[in-house]
């Protein structure tokens, strides 16, 4: 059926279609109001509906108030201004009507069936260029009529020039004695594409925190990304190392990818973890794997199941201490959208369960009515369980990120749970609500809306846990197959190998790198998991960063090996036949590292021994006496090479020049011993000498004693 007879249709008193055509018939996301800009010159914003449910019974609910704003954006006085609110007297019981109506073309009114308010004026008639005016319509609840559900509204405005301004919105009554439709609510609490300290802080100012705040009902469920909490446990802890380095006067310290944050930083972030474990309690949160990956891009590739894996692993422990209850089990593809083979992909990493919406797993499109959100679709000859978000509301829902929109969400959210419950009074079919992944609603909407649709009457929500206790229907669906525009958003497949091929070179150098008690070092794993960040759906429309963001990873890991090296120095002399090559190992890292040091003379004049695997301190140097023999004379390049136990290179070889005089040795002892035997021959020879002199010495000194002893005896005489 074509708007045109829609519309034509619901001037006339509204249109019975199909139930079943509010899934079937409206695949695409919907809006709350004119789809595309107004033609109109007066811009009209919705502030409130009181009572959102009215009652003709009920004296306090007995006359409807709608309150507006009336905007002038343009550059002319527009004049004999009066606004009217008009509702058609049938309740709608197609949901698709609603959307019909929420889309309808600034023009389009209703004119027949209709009850409407007395016209009031516009400020004073009159509104300047820039000018506004706020107006407040009545009409009771007994004009429009007895029937249960909801009714398609509007509040128009009209000038001297005609009809200049229009808001639609939905009127609902309370409801008669029906079981309330069971509503589920999922928040998504992922990773945004700028993890550093500064853009974790700007996402908990502009998403995180405001998602945290909207949980306050213990019944709406998280998709939590397991990577924000160690984000932060990562930023306060650098940050409070900063602080006591600052107080010891050291530099200050990083997180593990390297960034240094700031204290305000870090006090951001560190207050929103607090406010996540004191929501976190008695809550249902589906954790997903490390960075929240785009399922559909890793099964187009290869790598996919072994970085799913990784992703996973990752993941695994990193919400224990939450305090509430995770499942590991659930499944969320981008978009809600997958087919059986990206369902294999995540059943293989140990999902039994999935989140679907109702454009990848269509309704039968002879139903009448609106299904449970649950269904069961086999892959493989295993049965997972899917969950069956409505793309319809949940669309709805996402306009909560508009403060202007956030009447018109709980008044179409109204709509539809009542429209839903009509179909079939007494069969109450849970439904699920899916807010989008970059999902930022305005302070207090999500909060004031969950307590609204509930207190309506025509709804009940309810924890995650119920959804997937709920039978599922006798296979109503068709699919699973992804939509044309969610398979070509999906993340590039060259992209998904480049962020293998990076893995598998941090894989290399991990051997390498681990702490005193033999787990990876922090800094390594951090870059791990930067890499796995950029496989997450967030990146889904924002591929030409891409390039970028693997080479800032790159960058990161490649300043990691560099930390890491050898010594050139200059030209080592080696004088003997077997003498000892000196090699010195630095360190830079905060970390002790393996290495194995791989030393390839270019030419067969020395022969070196096979050096044993060396472990270098943290932010040290260390020497290494490798045993040489020289074989020739001659200039020696030595090629040195540092590599992990696993034998991946670290960083690029150094050369070390050699000068071999092997003779040196021979020539020198030779001067040495020609040197002592002469000497020795001298000593010998002055000690012969010496002994001479001695001897002649004596024998001179007994020829002059002689004549004195012969002329005593002549003397006596």
């Amino acid at each position: 059926m074509g708007r045109r007879r829609v519309l034509a249709g619901l001037a006339a008193g509204g249109a019975l279609l199909p139930a079943g055509a509010a899934r079937a018939a409206t695949p695409a996301p919907t809006a709350t109001s004119t789809a595309g800009g107004s033609d109109l010159p007066l811009r009209v914003v919705l502030l409130d509906v009181t009572p959102s449910a009215y009652s003709a019974q009920d004296p306090e609910r007995s006359t409807v108030v709608v309150r507006v704003r009336v905007e002038n954006p343009g550059a002319r006085a527009l004049t004999g201004l009066t606004a009217r609110l008009v509702a058609q007297r049938a309740p709608s019981v197609a949901r698709s009507a609603l959307d019909d109506w929420a889309r309808a073309p600034d023009r389009a009114s209703i004119t027949r069936s209709s009850a409407s308010s007395d016209d009031v004026a516009v400020g004073a008639g009159a509104l300047a260029p820039g000018a506004g005016a706020e107006v407040s319509l009545s009409l009771a609840a007994a004009d429009l009529g007895s029937g249960a559900g909801a009714h398609l509204a509007a509040v128009e405005v009209s000038g001297d020039d005609g009809k200049v301004g229009v808001v639609r919105t939905f009127l609902v009554s309370a409801p008669p004695q029906v079981a309330p439709t069971p509503l589920t609510l999922l928040l998504p609490l992922v990773t945004g594409r700028d993890g550093s300290p500064g853009g974790l802080a700007r996402a908990v100012g502009d998403r995180l925190g405001p998602l945290v705040a909207a949980s306050s009902d213990p019944r709406t469920a998280w998709a939590l990304d397991p990577a924000l909490p160690a984000a932060v446990r990562d930023v306060v802890a650098a940050a409070e190392a900063a602080a006591a380095a600052a107080s010891a006067g050291q530099p200050a310290g990083a997180t593990p990818g390297g960034a240094v944050p700031t204290g305000e930083e870090a006090r951001a972030v560190g207050a929103w973890l607090a406010d996540l474990r004191a929501a976190a309690g008695g809550r249902d949160v589906v954790a997903l794997p490390h960075g929240d990956p785009d399922l559909l891009a890793l099964e187009r590739s290869a790598h996919g199941p072994q970085l799913l894996a990784r992703a996973v692993a990752a993941a695994a422990g990193a919400l224990d201490d939450l305090g509430a209850t995770v499942r590991t089990d659930l499944a969320w593809p981008a978009d809600e959208a997958a087919d059986e083979d990206v369902l294999a992909l995540a059943r293989g990493a140990g999902a039994t369960a999935v989140v679907l919406d109702d454009a990848c797993l269509v309704p039968d499109g002879d139903l009448t009515f609106t299904p449970a959100g649950r269904a069961e679709v086999e892959v493989g000859g295993s049965v997972v369980e899917t969950l069956v978000a409505d793309r319809t509301m949940s669309s709805v829902l996402a306009d909560c990120a508009d403060a202007d929109q956030v009447v018109l969400v709980r008044q179409r959210l109204i709509a539809e749970a009542a429209t839903t419950t009509l179909q079939r009074p007494s069969d109450p079919r849970p439904q699920l609500l899916v807010a989008p992944r970059s999902f930022s609603p305005v302070a207090g909407a999500v909060q004031a809306l969950v307590a609204d649709v509930e207190a309506s009457g025509w709804a009940r929500w309810q924890p995650l846990t119920d959804l997937l206790a709920a039978p599922a229907p006798a296979a109503p669906w068709a699919g699973p197959v992804v939509p044309r525009a969610a398979a070509r958003a999906a993340l590039p497949t060259a992209h998904v190998a480049a962020v293998d091929a990076e893995l598998t070179g941090a894989d290399g150098f991990a051997t390498a790198l681990r702490t005193p008690d033999g787990r990876p070092a922090p800094q390594l794993l951090a870059q791990q998991r930067s890499a796995l960040l950029l496989l997450g759906a967030s990146w889904r429309g924002h591929t030409a960063d891409l390039p970028a963001a693997r080479t800032r990873v790159e960058e990161a890991l490649a300043g990691l090996v560099a930390g890491i090296g050898i010594v050139g120095g200059s030209v080592r002399n080696l004088a003997a036949e077997r003498s000892e090559l000196p090699v010195t190992l630095v360190n830079e890292l905060d970390v002790p590292v393996q290495v194995d040091l791989v030393l390839k003379p270019r030419t067969p004049r020395v022969q070196l021994d096979a050096v044993p695997r060396q472990t270098v301190a943290a932010r040290s140097q260390q020497r290494v006496a490798v045993p040489v023999r020289a074989l020739a004379n001659g200039g020696v390049v030595v090629e040195a090479q540092l590599r992990t136990p696993a034998g991946s290179a670290v960083g690029e070889p150094v050369d070390i020049h050699l000068n071999v005089r092997a003779d040196v040795e021979t020539w020198i002892s030779g001067v040495v011993g020609g040197g002592a035997a002469g000497l020795l021959v001298l000593g010998v020879v002055r000690a012969v000498r010496k002994g001479r002199r001695r001897v002649d010495e004596a024998e001179h000194a007994d020829l002059a004693a002689a004549p004195r002893e012969e002329s005593a005896p002549t003397g006596q005489g």
